[in-house]
């Protein structure tokens, strides 16, 4: 066997020291890094989105503001659940064919039409309720019907315990494009296009948006 003499490049074989073969441990190095960095930069952002909802969430202000508006957030919050659970699941039970042929624009008008019976100006009922949707008040949603209304006379009460004002808040100019700041498009709906009718209530504490008005556009 011939052994090469010192300092004489083996061309039978890839040295460790080879450039390319350094490069590409350093390309491999330097991509483990950045996974690691993004893993990092990603739970840092979580943790930031956790201490801002505490600080959001912070116990009350001296003169009361910071607990009626913690309150005002759980409204807001659970009127958001309550619409697209309860409120569509209602509107689409109440679809007169099936529900899979159920036009959207249909069922986004029934969903608007509970709402405002729920967190209109006027006091709920499961008759009132019922009649929004066409159904009578014997029809086998009335219960589902006094529920949805029972939770909305809550809201409404925990709305009206805070010493800061709110509303839900039907405004609306058919035919305009969306105000970003206070509406959205029900999802499906696309947001380029002018609103054609509220489908869900904005909600307004002292003038601020805690949820958004959402609309169906076309």
């Amino acid at each position: 066997m011939i052994i090469p003499a010192p300092g004489t490049p083996d061309f039978g074989r890839t040295s460790p020291e080879d450039p390319v073969n350094g490069l590409a441990r350093r390309l491999t190095l330097l991509e483990r890094d950045h996974k690691a960095l993004l893993r990092d930069h990603e739970r840092l952002r979580l943790r930031v989105d956790e201490l801002e909802e505490a600080h959001a969430w912070a116990g009350p202000r001296p003169d009361g503001a910071g607990q009626g508006n913690n309150l005002h957030h759980l409204i807001a919050r659970e009127f958001v659940v309550l619409v697209e659970q309860r409120v569509q699941n209602l509107a689409r039970a109440a679809a007169r064919g099936q529900p899979s042929q159920d036009p959207p624009e249909a069922l986004h008008r029934r969903i608007g039409a509970i709402c405002r019976v729920l967190f209109g100006t006027a006091e709920p009922s499961p008759s009132a309720l019922l009649s929004a949707v066409h159904r009578s008040r014997l029809d086998p949603l009335a219960s589902a019907a006094a529920r949805l209304c029972e939770r909305a006379q809550e809201m409404r009460r925990q709305r009206e315990s805070s010493v800061m004002p709110a509303s839900w808040d039907f405004a609306f100019t058919a035919g305009a494009p969306l105000d970003g700041t206070w509406q959205e498009p029900w999802p499906s709906c696309p947001a380029e296009r002018p609103g054609r009718f509220v489908v869900a209530p904005a909600y307004l504490v002292a003038e601020q948006v805690y949820a958004k008005q959402r609309v169906h556009t076309g």
